[in-house]
């Protein structure tokens, strides 16, 4: 479906389901997808309907939550030159080591600002958490 929509010159995708089922080689698929289509210049949201993930690219995005909003950072690799701001838990030109929890939940505090300087990450947030969260 995402060729497809490619071949017909889509820009945007939105990737529905991307967390949900029981299958997590599905989940990291659809994660790994979602940073390569955005790497490539697709504009890409993952969602679950109570979640979401932005690939971060190079340079710095703004990201519109409301206060308390939960989210995390996933690294695809090592971080570096990461900076976050509007956040409980800042950070400023950090390095993250390839699998550290450093950048996992977080929580919204006024506009949300992500900046990096090198790696591979992606945005989690939780937007709509459902009741059970």
């Amino acid at each position: 479906a995402v060729a497809a929509a490619l071949e017909r010159g889509a820009t945007r995708l939105v990737l529905a389901g991307a967390f949900g089922g029981k299958r997590a080689d599905h989940a990291f698929l659809h994660l790994a997808l979602g940073l390569r289509l955005a790497e490539a210049g697709t504009d890409v949201l993952l969602t679950s309907g109570a979640q979401e993930g932005i690939p971060l690219l190079l340079g710095t995005a703004g990201f519109d939550y409301a206060d308390g909003t939960l989210f995390s950072i996933l690294g695809f690799s090592e971080l570096a030159g990461l900076t976050v701001t509007g956040a409980k838990w800042p950070l400023n030109q950090v390095e993250v080591a390839f699998g550290s929890s450093l950048t996992i939940s977080n929580e919204v505090r006024g506009r949300l600002e992500i900046a990096l300087g090198h790696g591979r990450a992606l945005l989690l947030a939780h937007p709509y958490p459902l009741p059970e969260s």
